[in-house]
């Protein structure tokens, strides 16, 4: 408003108490629209993996699974070969341990390290 009461604006760039009321109502609605916005957008972005029991649960089962599918196999092959000696279901058991440890060190580390982001992510632009 301006100084006489027309409608032209102030030439001092100069706002009444009213206007600079308001304009603090509006940048504070603004505020907590942005606060709402950055709330959804945190909890749409945060991973929702498996629980601790639940990795190690599947860690145990990889392991687990590798030596007895491996101890089977070789078992089996014994069995079928008529060999005397368990030859065949020693080195399937320690093939399927081999196995089974390292599907446990794959699950671990994809555990570990999260996916690459294929956008760059709005926080980084803040910090620079």
């Amino acid at each position: 408003m301006s100084v006489d009461g027309s409608k032209q604006p102030d030439p001092r760039g100069e706002i009444t108490p009213e206007e600079r009321e308001a304009l603090r109502r509006r940048s504070e609605a603004i505020g907590q629209q942005l606060d709402k916005v950055k709330q959804t957008r945190d909890a749409a972005r945060r991973p929702q993996g498996p629980s601790t029991a639940g990795r190690a649960m599947r860690a145990s089962a990889e392991l687990i699974g590798g030596i007895v599918a491996g101890g089977l196999i070789g078992w089996y092959l014994d069995k079928w070969l008529g060999t005397e000696k368990p030859v065949m279901f020693v080195l399937f058991f320690l093939l399927g341990a081999a196995a089974g440890i390292l599907n446990v060190i794959r699950v671990a580390m994809r555990e570990k390290t999260p996916p690459a982001l294929s956008v760059p992510d709005d926080d980084e632009d803040e910090n620079r």
